[in-house]
């Protein structure tokens, strides 16, 4: 049998060995498909690949595929392991394994396949227990990280070291995941995916969903009565304003309508976009949950000549954040750039800032008024600092600018206003605070989230507070103090 090279190959290897069709068309601008993840996986047998898709979404049996595909086709001795977050997660891929043990494996067997373990007379392939006893194992040239936001990230991180090539064979991570939590594992993959040297994937629920038929929608007239019609309607139009049918009509995935519409039943709304369209993480306990990608990021050159321009700071003891912001005749607040620096002097930091600005006039420096307070060691404060560099800095005492939820509600309303359009955005460049919207969490008190951010919450405190310190100076309502409410 010869290993399938080209992309149509494979699809056809696959259908006819394994008995599926994989979904090989993609209809969101800028995913790929299963079928992209199995054929750069095999094509590139190099490459470390990481992907992000729906519940539901054929990544487990995908990463399946893989695993019996080198295997199949390996002639080098190649030991390959399964680490999911809990054991019985990574029997789902071990049971897709055993499946195609049966039909494409057989010839290579060496022995009958156990629970965790198959010996093939070119490697092996077992599962792990996510413990850090078993991630640091004898080496192996495959790991398969499978729902990569349940590993503990201290057992995802060991695993790397059970990592070793053995030529011509180059070892590596496929990482498969929906993105559940913001600021977990996952997230911060799909932010340094390029820097950590992964090749991500992305497809949802519209890649991977079955073909809603003709004798299904009717030409668009069941569409209005169907419960997937008004996500489903939304995704169309989305792509071509004028369309009366459904984007189902034109999936060519494996995952049952039903089974899709049962999600969305169970589902809200904001979990459907975060687990099936895979928009952005699940928005539970989350500080920003107004923030969205797709509405605030600008693309593009931000900063506007002739718009007033802003700095906002905020002092960490080891983390210092500046933030640099427009705001428009309108009101509306534009960040465009962003500064952060870790274990770099006061100082440091002044003179960076400066050098920035040498020829941009700026309106003013707004500031965390911690900073007045004197250094033990040089008998200044951050602000005397930044002032003898020629940045004067403002801040306010008064107790409604102070009171955290008084500039996290200035926050939301300039994202998601009542009435009216968004009215704060921040430049696609500016990834540190980007990140933070998304990961920024609330407190909880008896398995009950407050509204109250955690502190500290390394490393996205610093940018928020930068931004409130921003917000409270320069869009908080005028006149504004705090009363105390109550009987006399």
């Amino acid at each position: 049998m010869r290993r399938p090279m080209g992309r149509n190959q494979l699809w056809h290897h696959v259908a006819k060995h394994f008995g599926l069709r994989l979904p090989r068309r993609p209809l969101t601008t800028g995913h790929s498909t299963p079928l992209d993840f199995v054929h750069d996986a095999i094509a590139h047998p190099g490459r470390r690949i990481a992907v992000w898709a729906n519940r539901s979404g054929l990544k487990t049996l995908c990463a399946s595929i893989v695993a019996a595909l080198e295997h199949q086709f390996g002639v080098s001795p190649l030991s390959s392991r399964v680490l999911a977050g809990s054991e019985a997660q990574a029997r789902n891929l071990y049971a897709y394994w055993l499946r195609w043990c049966e039909r494409v494996l057989r010839g290579r067997l060496r022995g009958r396949p156990g629970r965790a373990l198959t010996r093939l007379d070119n490697g092996d392939f077992e599962i792990l227990t996510a413990s850090a006893r078993r991630v640091r194992g004898g080496k192996v040239q495959r790991i398969y990280r499978d729902e990569e936001d349940e590993i503990p990230e201290a057992v995802s991180a060991a695993s790397v070291g059970m990592l070793a090539s053995r030529p011509p064979v180059t070892a590596r991570s496929i990482v498969t995941s929906t993105w559940h939590r913001a600021g977990g594992p996952m997230g911060r993959l799909v932010a340094e995916a390029a820097r950590r040297g992964f090749r991500l994937h992305k497809w949802n629920v519209w890649e991977t969903l079955q073909r809603c038929g003709p004798e299904r929608h009717e030409h668009g007239r069941n569409c209005r009565t169907c419960p997937l019609g008004p996500v489903c309607l939304a995704k169309a139009r989305r792509e071509d304003p004028r369309a009366r049918v459904g984007a189902a009509a034109d999936c060519e995935g494996l995952l049952a309508i039903d089974d899709a519409i049962g999600m969305l039943r169970e589902w809200s709304l904001q979990q459907w976009q975060a687990e099936a369209e895979c928009r952005r993480p699940a928005l539970a306990g989350r500080v920003y949950p107004q923030f969205d990608r797709s509405m605030h990021v600008i693309d593009g050159p931000a900063w506007r000549r002739g718009l007033p321009t802003y700095r906002a700071v905020d002092w960490g003891l080891r983390d210092f954040v500046c933030l640099w912001a427009q705001v428009d005749p309108a009101g509306a607040v534009r960040v465009t750039e962003e500064y952060r620096a870790q274990d770099a002097t006061t100082h440091d930091n002044a003179r960076e800032i400066a050098r920035r600005d040498a020829a941009r006039p700026i309106e003013a420096t707004y500031c965390d008024p911690a900073g007045r307070s004197r250094s033990d060691q040089t008998g200044y404060s951050n602000v005397e600092v930044f002032a003898a560099a020629g940045i004067p800095c403002r801040y306010r005492l008064d107790r409604w600018a102070r009171t955290v939820q008084n500039g996290v509600g200035l926050i939301r309303a300039a994202l998601r206003p009542a009435a009216g359009r968004p009215r704060l955005f921040v430049a696609a460049g500016c990834r540190q605070l980007i990140a933070a919207f998304e990961a920024y969490r609330l407190r909880k008190v008896n398995d009950a989230y407050v509204d109250e951010p955690v502190k500290p919450q390394e490393p996205w405190e610093h940018p928020m507070d930068a931004l409130r310190y921003l917000m409270v100076n320069v869009a908080a309502p005028t006149g504004a103090e705090a009363r105390p409410m109550g009987y006399s």
